[in-house]
């Protein structure tokens, strides 16, 4: 499966979904996404750079033993849900309806990423 394919898959699981992106936090760049065609690169640029803050914010914090790290911001307009793999720079990015349960979401980013990695 491509990341193309991936992505859209992921977009398409998660009702409300808007965004489902693949990016590289150290680069902060957005490297594909799935969306429709009403969101602007700007709005995927402002994404990465968030994720970046989000997870330059969480450093050294959490549980050192597990296996991903993941940021929830919630806006007056959506769910903004961010997933890497510790120690590694690419990140998952779902931007959600606000009434997303982020107990779904989550999981189904963390598996995205896993396949993305390699490691299923």
């Amino acid at each position: 499966m491509t990341v193309a394919d991936c992505l859209e898959a992921l977009r398409s699981d998660i009702p409300s979904c808007q965004v489902a992106a693949f990016g590289d936090v150290a680069a902060r760049l957005i490297l594909k996404a799935s969306h429709d065609a009403t969101v602007p690169r700007e709005k995927l640029d402002g994404l990465c750079a968030e994720a970046a803050r989000c997870f330059a914010m969480t450093e050294g914090t959490g549980d050192p033993k597990a296996d991903t790290q993941n940021s929830i911001v919630m806006t007056a307009q959506d769910m903004r849900v961010y997933v890497r793999a510790q120690g590694r720079a690419d990140f998952i990015c779902l931007l959600c309806a606000l009434d997303s349960d982020p107990e779904e979401v989550v999981p189904k980013g963390v598996a995205a990423l896993s396949q993305l990695a390699g490691d299923a």
